[in-house]
């Protein structure tokens, strides 16, 4: 080869190599910014009260903590709502997003672009901040007598949450060939079946990365419960809120709360996370 195109590969190369490294350090630096509240809040967790004062990197680690946390009785009743919480939302949210996500792709209406219209108009509920209609929704659920009710919370979570699965789940239903659903409507199959056989195996991703987005949402949700709950109906995020008292706020006894109570979401995200990344990359960015 030529000496100066040897040359001019090899400075090529170094500047490469240069770059990789410039890219990989930015990355790493930001990587530990985002990861530094979590870590701070794992190590103040094997801390006492009286360590968590001055907040240092090296520290006799104890459980006593945990120990202290986990013997209050209140707080599996306050695990046991958030769960029961989760579960229910997550489900309810699919039972009514799946046929209305379908029908919202595949449905005939009188007027063309009505599909398009209702499907404008569940993704500007999303954008809706829980604060906006906190009023009027307390002011309803007192003439229901739903205040301080599981249920009352339970409605206010499908209600906020269809939307996001409907958003999700009708640019995968998109991606269903219509070739499939026109063939399978020649053959006599009707909606529900085309519904149940035909489009959810292949929409299966989405329906996966929808109902854990919205059990990932539900689980840390804070305002709502802490607004329509009273104390046996109130989730895991308000009994963590109430660490901050008049005294002061107990840094150790929160951490350690906090790192019990982001164990399921992410024990769930890790296992996961190939469907997750996947739903929320193809489904997401599509929408």
């Amino acid at each position: 080869m030529n000496p100066d195109k040897l040359k001019i590969v090899r400075r090529h190369n170094l500047r490469k190599k240069i770059n990789i490294f410039l890219l990989s350090v930015f990355i790493f630096a930001v990587a530990i910014l985002y990861f530094s509240p979590i870590l701070y809040m794992f190590l103040t967790s094997f801390k006492t009260e009286h360590q968590a004062v001055s907040p240092r990197l090296f520290f006799k680690p104890t459980l006593d903590t945990f120990k202290l946390v986990l013997s209050d009785a209140n707080m599996f009743g306050f695990l046991k709502n958030s769960l029961i919480q989760v579960f229910f939302t997550t489900f309810a949210c699919l039972l009514l997003a799946i046929p209305a996500s379908f029908v919202l792709v595949f449905g005939k209406f009188k007027k063309r672009n009505t599909g398009e219209k209702i499907y404008v108009w569940f993704i500007t509920t999303i954008l809706l901040p829980p604060v906006a209609v906190i009023i009027p929704l307390y002011t309803w659920y007192q003439k229901f007598n739903l205040i301080k009710s599981p249920l009352g919370l339970l409605v206010a979570y499908i209600g906020f949450h269809v939307p996001i699965v409907v958003w999700m789940l009708h640019s995968f239903f998109k991606d269903v060939p219509k070739s499939i659903i026109e063939a399978s409507e020649i053959d006599g199959c009707s909606r529900f079946r085309q519904l149940i056989s035909i489009a959810l195996p292949l929409v299966r991703t989405g329906i996966i990365s929808s109902a854990l987005l919205v059990a990932i949402f539900v689980w840390n949700e804070f305002f709502l419960g802490f607004n329509l709950t009273g104390n046996s109906t109130a989730t895991l995020p308000v009994y963590m809120s109430r660490f901050r008292e008049q005294q002061g706020m107990f840094v150790a006894q929160l951490s350690a709360s906090s790192t019990i109570a982001i164990l399921p979401a992410v024990i769930l995200g890790w296992i996961t996370q190939k469907s997750l990344v996947k739903g929320l990359t193809l489904g997401a960015v599509k929408g």
